[in-house]
């Protein structure tokens, strides 16, 4: 290859991947939802999937088609907070900063002096001085300054969509996550009421746990989207569509390998497919080059995702994991060797394995057999202990 060609493989990078594969499903009820808001009918929704699943990629498909409805699309990154009116003040300004970006300041100044009229409300994000009354709520503000802000962007949108990421991660007191849900939830229903045609789409690895947590229609509310991995015509898809103008070949037996190998996961196959790219012999990508690549990829995915995984698992739990990794995966043979070799103990183990099943990290079939999906971290989890 006398010029090497750009990857078009952008693992971890935050950028589209080079071909959105598979999400035809949630594309077209993300579009059917906006349509029922625009009409005045609002329709919520939640995303989940586990780290590097596509949530993100998915958002900003989402974000195109919002825009291309003519919508008002405002993205807030959740805050890691056990305070209601830290979470509503973080919405607020995400709002008032993204009508700065697309609107400027006159209309900004504009939304300001309405906020500023309002008897009670704080600032709403615009930077009012207004002093808060005792009886009045984050959700009361929320409220109104959705309102205000709808009131002021109609004449030129014909909806407001809120993207909020990580909802999950916003705190670990289960109390003060069902106060800061609900007050999400009754805010958004209030505003139904108000006429405000504002969407709402969460994200989050382990949102069903907490949405039982807060309150068992939150389910219903935030309309369940679930990202599984690619099958493998979505896979293949993935991975040949970016190299046709390229000018590197994958091998046949190549793109079947690293299928069944990323088991469909979409950020292993741009991972895989990123190295294998950067690798190419004579622009080709053979068995042998897979293989001269393959502990590079696994030690690149360690590094930017495993370690810190393991970390956030906590020592027990990952001990856990590395025991079932290693094929002993029955409670007995878990506690057993927990016991012996790290000084767990059985309830411990116990306990740890209800919280791990609870938060689908792993999962236990008819016979009493803890599985974990992801072979590759599973794979990864042997060699740490």
């Amino acid at each position: 290859m006398t010029e090497m060609a750009s990857n078009p493989f952008t693992p971890g990078s935050g950028l589209y991947p080079p071909y959105f594969a598979g999400r035809k499903r949630e594309e077209d009820i993300f579009k059917k939802n906006i349509k029922q808001t625009i009409a005045g009918t609002p329709m919520h929704m939640s995303i989940i999937g586990d780290w590097a699943s596509g949530k993100t990629s998915l958002l900003k498909k989402f974000k195109e088609t919002a825009e291309g409805e003519k919508c008002f699309v405002c993205k807030i990154v959740s805050p890691n907070t056990d305070s209601i009116a830290v979470f509503v003040n973080t919405i607020s300004k995400s709002i008032a900063d993204e009508i700065k970006l697309k609107e400027g300041m006159p209309f900004f100044k504009r939304v300001k002096s309405k906020v500023d009229k309002l008897t009670g409300i704080q600032a709403f994000g615009f930077g009012a001085s207004i002093q808060k009354e005792d009886n009045l709520t984050p959700q009361f503000d929320l409220r109104i300054g959705l309102r205000t802000v709808w009131n002021e962007l109609k004449e030129d949108y014909k909806g407001i969509v809120l993207f909020i990421d990580d909802l999950d991660t916003i705190t670990e007191s289960k109390t003060k996550r069902k106060q800061i849900i609900l007050t999400l939830r009754n805010a958004l229903m209030e505003s139904i009421d108000d006429g405000v045609k504002v969407m709402c789409v969460v994200t989050g690895a382990n949102l069903f746990e907490q949405f039982e947590v807060a309150h068992g229609p939150l389910v219903r509310f935030f309309e369940p989207l679930i990202l599984g991995n690619l099958n493998d015509n979505e896979a293949r898809d993935a991975i040949l569509i970016p190299l046709e103008s390229s000018g590197i070949k994958f091998d046949p037996d190549v793109i079947k390998r690293i299928i069944e190998t990323t088991q469909g996961q979409p950020y292993y196959i741009q991972e895989f497919c990123y190295h294998l790219f950067e690798n190419a012999i004579n622009d080709k990508v053979t068995t042998a080059v897979y293989d001269a690549s393959y502990d590079s990829i696994m030690h690149d995915i360690a590094a930017k995702v495993w370690n810190q995984k393991t970390r956030q698992l906590g020592d027990t739990n990952s001990k856990i994991l590395h025991i079932i990794s290693t094929g002993r995966n029955t409670t007995s043979q878990i506690e057993k060797h927990a016991g012996g070799n790290f000084g767990i103990s059985a309830g411990a183990v116990r306990t740890a394995l209800s919280r791990m099943q609870r938060e689908n990290k792993v999962k236990k079939n008819g016979r009493g057999v803890y599985i974990m999906e992801d072979a590759l971290f599973r794979e990864y989890l042997k060699t740490i202990f």
